[in-house]
């Protein structure tokens, strides 16, 4: 997204602020960080082109499983200018979140693994097993 306060400003003077959010493993961030620069480096440099006076690129990784990281969520929420208090509270929810929603995976991979064992005994049974619980319906 690119914001101008000024719309009479010429894109020399513009600054470009791309915002991504992303999941990653709990111990390795790095890959996923790598990866989410490669995907967006063409935009950079197409923008770059335009004349945009500064493209900054902000990733926000998160674990998988909660794991809030201090070089890559603390630091890129603060370079966003957000204060402690509220980069407390956003880390806060997004572990949680992060939380729940692996939880409503396993437990739905778990009632997957449950029904399949038991379907290859011969028993019926149903429409459950044949259609999985949604993992957002817990969220």
């Amino acid at each position: 997204m690119v914001l101008a306060k000024d719309k009479k400003l010429n894109p020399n003077q513009w600054e470009a602020y791309l915002i991504e959010f992303k999941f990653c493993e709990d111990t390795r961030p790095d890959p996923q960080l790598q990866k989410a620069k490669a995907q967006h480096s063409v935009l950079i440099i197409n923008l770059n082109k335009q004349g945009y006076r500064e493209v900054k690129l902000h990733m926000i990784l998160v674990g998988a499983m909660g794991t809030i990281y201090k070089d890559y969520t603390n630091k890129p929420l603060a370079d966003l200018n957000l204060d402690y208090h509220k980069i407390k509270n956003l880390t806060h929810k997004l572990n949680e979140h992060s939380i729940r929603y692996a939880s409503a995976l396993i437990k739905t991979r778990y009632a997957l693994q449950y029904s399949t064992s038991n379907n290859s005994q011969g028993l019926d049974l149903g429409a459950t097993a044949h259609n999985p619980p949604d993992p957002h319906y817990f969220l």
